[in-house]
């Protein structure tokens, strides 16, 4: 990023003329200055008079007033932008709390708690993400609408299993699926309709007769970066390079997988021969 926006002329092809900025929804290990400049890697300090700025927030992988006023920061950021521009948005498993902004008069607290709430009684990370987005200005395309006409490129490291681009960080530049009858279904799933806030009742109905978010993101380009299927996909190119049959059991493995990793008779009942001992199983 520091090296990007230190260059007086970037050359892009889908851009003519005009400014290229990076917004980050990415979560990343809390590290100090001085613990970098131990583990020997002052280059990922900032520079003197940097024009990145960082914003700290969602501790412990939850929203909060911190990651709040990152999220409007960088909506006001992609609100200014003209179709000169491109954007480019770096997204990470963890964005959904790093870039909360309720629509009001949903307050951040009352998202919080309903979030919680689903998550206690089971809810899948796929329904969370289909209330977030519902709830939510930069969710579900949001952060895409908030840029045209500017040109959006976003780079997608994925913690969802078969990376489903409209899930990973509620998908803040992929226009949503959902319906609000999709929300109201699964809050009748869990039986927590009946005690949702006026608030948010205020939301669903608005988004029921104006849809929200972009109904095409004909502007954007998401591209996946990171994901487990690309890891595998090295790990078994490294793995054979030095030798050993590498064998890929599953790239969409959840939960723990230690049974599964240490057992190759899971393998031969699926009618492959038994593995060779210079072998390598990956799931």
């Amino acid at each position: 990023t520091e090296l990007l926006l230190s260059q007086s002329c970037i050359w892009w092809p889908m851009v003519r003329e005009g400014r290229t900025l990076v917004s980050c929804g990415i979560k990343a290990m809390k590290t100090s200055g001085n613990d970098l400049i131990w583990l020997q890697k002052r280059e990922m300090l900032l520079k003197p008079h940097s024009r990145v700025q960082v914003f700290e927030g969602a501790e412990d992988n939850l929203p909060d007033r911190d990651a709040l006023r990152a999220a409007l920061a960088i909506r006001q950021l992609a609100e200014g932008l003209t179709a000169d521009d491109l954007l480019l948005v770096l997204i990470s498993g963890g964005g959904s709390a790093l870039l909360p902004a309720p629509i009001p008069p949903v307050t951040l607290e009352e998202k919080q708690t309903l979030t919680k709430l689903l998550a206690a009684r089971g809810a899948t990370i796929q329904e969370l993400n289909t209330i977030r987005k519902t709830l939510s200005q930069l969710k579900g395309g949001g952060l895409a609408q908030a840029a045209y006409p500017a040109q959006v490129v976003s780079l997608i490291l994925s913690d969802v299993v078969g990376d489903p681009v409209e899930v990973i960080a509620s998908g803040p530049t992929v226009a949503s699926s959902h319906s609000v009858q999709d929300c109201l279904h699964i809050l009748n799933r869990y039986g927590l309709r009946a005690a949702l806030p006026r608030s948010v009742k205020t939301v669903l109905s608005r988004a029921d007769s104006d849809p929200h978010g972009p109904h095409t993101c004909g502007h954007v380009l998401n591209v996946i970066i990171g994901s487990n299927v690309l890891a595998l996909a090295e790990a078994q190119r490294q793995a054979e390079a030095l030798g050993y049959q590498a064998v890929v059991l599953s790239a969409a493995m959840q939960g723990r997988g230690a049974p599964a990793a240490h057992r190759d008779d899971r393998y031969q009942c699926h009618g492959h021969p038994p593995l060779v001992s210079e072998a390598s199983v990956m799931a």
